[in-house]
């Protein structure tokens, strides 16, 4: 993926963000983390949520006073819901939010047939609850007729692989959901932008390091595409190759989907 530093340097975020509240989903660590003391130090206010309290604690202390901390799990939709409005009635309309939170996993289908708690749980992180919140922000937003979302997506929505169902089926639902109500937000004065990320050496990623030979970002160059968002507000962000990959895969899906079982009958476990 290549990344532009020009549009994304510090100078023009700041243009775009000075004096403007964000708010980050999954900020505690990773990506959101390394965002949210991007946009602070441009002089933005940000609203960081994630489910650690400490950790959020911890990143106030860092951040200083533009920083406020908002603890809770995304997976419970009505605090989800109640925590938009909250900062809403507490802070105003968001000039941006970053639907950063994810939760991944890694498992065939053979090993949750009988676990759908864990199709569950992602969903409730990458899908439903992603929409609680933003159903409120982006109300705020439209009543304004101002206002941005970016998504934090993944380039599996691109080329989707075997082992990924759970994860890459939560990521796609919200992606969906983006796709049929941007028309929308657009006709009401909200920008969409999806960043179909590649892999991101984050502890999300951790459990399957070393596992895939592909070139992958550290959280500073996730962050440097996501400030590019936020300054040209692209519809999409996503690698040549993962643009090949979809146009590929929906050309010819018969054919790719034998590949796939052809190297899952080798014993290729992607």
């Amino acid at each position: 993926m290549l990344v532009s530093p020009l549009r994304g340097r510090p100078d023009n975020v700041r243009a775009v963000v000075d004096g403007r509240l964000m708010v980050i989903t999954g900020a505690s660590r990773g990506i959101g983390r390394e965002l949210a003391i991007r946009l602070a130090a441009c002089g933005a206010e940000v609203v960081g949520i994630a489910r650690t309290e400490a950790d959020l604690d911890q990143l106030a202390t860092e951040i200083g006073g533009r920083f406020h901390p908002l603890a809770g799990d995304l997976r419970d939709t009505e605090w989800a819901g109640l925590a938009a409005r909250q900062i809403v009635e507490r802070f105003g309309t968001p000039s941006l939010l970053v639907s950063n939170a994810g939760h991944s996993i890694r498992r065939p289908l053979a090993e949750y047939t009988g676990r759908f708690h864990d199709i569950a749980r992602t969903a409730g992180v990458n899908y439903l609850g992603a929409v609680a919140l933003a159903l409120p922000l982006l109300e705020a937003m439209m009543a304004q007729r101002s206002g941005h979302l970016i998504s934090v997506a993944t380039t599996s929505l691109d080329v989707p692989m075997p082992n990924w169902s759970a994860y890459t089926a939560s990521k796609a639902a919200f992606e969906a959901w983006l796709d049929t109500v941007a028309p929308e937000l657009a006709a009401g004065g909200v920008a969409v932008t999806s960043v179909h990320m590649q892999r991101v050496a984050t502890a999300m990623s951790a459990p399957t390091a070393g596992r895939y030979n592909v070139p992958e970002l550290d959280v500073g160059q996730a962050a440097d595409l996501l400030c590019r968002a936020i300054v040209t507000r692209e519809r999409l962000i996503a690698p040549w190759w993962a643009r090949l990959g979809a146009v590929v895969m929906a050309g010819l899906p018969a054919i790719t989907q034998n590949l796939w079982a052809a190297a899952w009958r080798a014993g290729l476990r992607p």
